[in-house]
């Protein structure tokens, strides 16, 4: 991501999230450069940059994996049970939430609400929403993605 192209985004209103964002659009993910070159720019320290990044779940620290699998944390999912999924996905990965598995491959997060209540509990498998999810079927998808 180019600093001057930031810098201008800065001076003209852009916040430190909007910032984040479009280094890990342009990155994958925020390294710790990112983070470095956003905090050069805002002129904040880079600790305090870290810590805006690792709050919000839409933003990435760290190495990006070749799958993603993001359950959904919302009350809703919740109550229907994606907390059970993502144990079961923990289990089949090898991998905690929060984590992506040595080899690159597999991340596995949970992620705030994606706006589909009605369709609980959600997953996002490699961007594509799988509504009504169940562990089984995840799983399934999980071990086709394996070939």
């Amino acid at each position: 991501m180019n600093e001057q192209i930031l810098a201008e985004k800065y001076l003209n209103g852009a916040s430190i999230l909007d910032l984040l964002r479009e280094v890990q659009k342009a990155d994958g993910v925020l390294t710790e450069e990112g983070i470095r070159l956003v905090a050069k720019v805002s002129k904040k320290y880079p600790s305090e940059i870290f810590e805006t990044a690792t709050f919000y779940s839409m933003l990435r620290v760290g190495k990006k994996a070749e799958h993603e699998v993001a359950v959904c944390g919302s009350t809703c999912c919740d109550a229907a049970g994606a907390a059970k999924i993502l144990e079961r996905l923990s289990a089949e990965l090898h991998i905690a939430v929060g984590e992506v598995s040595e080899d690159g491959k597999w991340s596995l997060t949970r992620c705030e609400c994606l706006g589909r209540c009605e369709t609980s509990p959600n997953v996002l498998f490699d961007g594509e929403l799988l509504a009504n999810a169940d562990a089984d079927t995840v799983v399934a998808r999980i071990r086709e993605a394996r070939g």
